[in-house]
């Protein structure tokens, strides 16, 4: 799957997850946890793509960990990235056992596939009735600090998506409209990139004139302490 059904996929499953466990996680976790999987490509050739990242025995293990020490709030992450795992599984294979074997698990329905675009371009669409929903379009409609956050989702779908598509050999703009279900999938990444880019300016503006506010409320303080010293001599 792509990284567009991942962050989807992984916002619905989090959310979703935090509501039944009492939990808020923030809107750029919930975005991010179900993309770390595939961070394995800014660690190339150091390690393959699709292999410890994609397997059961290190995951779990991670989730446990993030469970144990951050509670509701690493529940709902945790959810995000098995989301990760369950969605390859869906439009491909992944490896659950590896390093201990090369075993495969999953049931193909393809990718690119028009249950691939489905899964995608529909998870998309659901993300963007949930945040109307819980709230989190007010990150859009409105100017917040922790919109700069945002930033972190965003630039990690831009850099994996280039730096995916360099190691392949893969013509991203050619490959991108070469099928109609890819031209679908690629105006889906446009519009997820295009809807974070406008927060994550939306929350530099706000963190921008709050610091500024804090500069000038921080001077007027400072003048006012200073003592009034008598223009004449004394």
């Amino acid at each position: 799957m792509f990284l567009l059904g991942h962050s989807c996929w992984s916002y619905l499953f989090s959310k979703l997850t935090g509501r039944e466990v009492r939990v808020d996680l923030p809107a750029y976790l919930a975005l991010l946890a179900g993309i770390l999987p595939d961070f394995d490509i800014y660690f190339k050739p150091l390690t393959q793509h699709h292999t410890y990242s994609h397997s059961l025995i290190i995951l779990l293990p991670i989730c446990a960990v993030l469970v144990i020490r951050f509670k509701g709030l690493g529940l709902a992450f945790s959810t995000g990235i098995l989301s990760h795992l369950v969605a390859d599984s869906i439009v491909g294979t992944i490896p659950p056992l590896y390093p201990l074997s090369d075993f495969q698990l999953g049931i193909s329905l393809g990718l690119p596939s028009p249950a691939d675009t489905a899964l995608e371009v529909g998870a998309l669409a659901i993300v963007l009735v949930l945040a109307y929903l819980n709230g989190d379009y007010k990150l859009v409609t409105g100017s917040h600090r922790e919109g700069v956050h945002l930033a972190i989702p965003l630039v990690s779908i831009v850099t994996l998506t280039l730096l995916f598509a360099g190691d392949n050999n893969v013509p991203l703009a050619e490959f991108a409209f070469s099928r109609k279900a890819l031209t679908l999938i690629t105006l889906g990444h446009a519009v997820l990139i295009g809807v974070l880019g406008i927060v994550v300016l939306r929350g530099a503006r706000a963190l921008i004139i709050d610091n500024r506010r804090r500069s000038r409320a921080s001077n007027g303080k400072s003048s006012e302490r200073q003592p009034v010293r008598s223009p004449l001599p004394e």
